[in-house]
């Protein structure tokens, strides 16, 4: 006869899940892929082991065209001013192939920044509007932001497209307009695009 008897000491069966059933929700949002777009999960580049003196090289490059830049020309007080130009020698020589490292780009994103931003100063600090925002400053941030806003559009259409510019353009609407601060700033783009055309064949991407 067939043993109809039933095994109730034994456990149920346990239900196994997939690895992936706890993860996905976080699959559905891509955030996996989204990371491993982002970067590396390595603290270090592994081309830092291989190019060490490539990177010490042209970190001390930059550091000397920086000081030669805050040394020689001494109107680059205003902090944005300076910082607008920092970022550019930082993205010329951590990636001289780039985009934005152009010698067009650099110099001409600038430019373009200095002659808006040299607008905004004439503008702001004329007369009675001068007064005007020295009581209302919340006024004066809403002009500089403007300032950088329409620098978007006058970049991308003249081809000059360089996002450090919005340094300048900043600097120079928060500030009265003076000789001094514009051929200071025009000085150090020369400067900037005469190193950049100097050296760019002995550059290499760090990226």
């Amino acid at each position: 006869m067939p043993d109809d008897t039933t095994h109730e000491d034994e456990p149920p069966p346990v239900e196994q899940t997939s690895p992936s059933a706890g993860n996905g929700f976080w699959d559905r949002l891509g955030l996996k892929d989204i990371l491993q777009g982002e970067g590396t999960p390595v603290l270090l580049d592994p081309k830092f082991r291989r190019q060490y003196k490539r990177y010490i090289f042209q970190a001390l490059l930059a550091t000397a065209t920086m000081a030669l830049i805050l040394l020689l020309v001494d109107s680059l007080s205003t902090a944005a001013i300076a910082a607008g130009l920092g970022s550019s020698v930082v993205g010329i020589f951590i990636n001289p192939t780039g985009a934005t490292a152009r010698l067009r780009a650099v110099v001409g994103g600038h430019t373009m920044a200095l002659l808006l931003g040299s607008v905004f100063s004439f503008i702001l600090f004329a007369g009675s509007i001068e007064g005007f925002i020295a009581d209302h400053s919340q006024f004066h941030a809403l002009m500089m932001a403007l300032s950088v806003g329409l620098l978007i559009p006058v970049m991308a259409v003249t081809d000059t497209e360089h996002p450090p510019a919005a340094g300048i353009a900043i600097g120079m609407a928060s500030r009265e307009w003076t000789p001094e601060v514009f051929g200071g700033i025009l000085g150090a783009l020369v400067l900037l695009g005469v190193i950049k055309l100097v050296l760019r064949r002995h550059l290499r991407d760090l990226l």
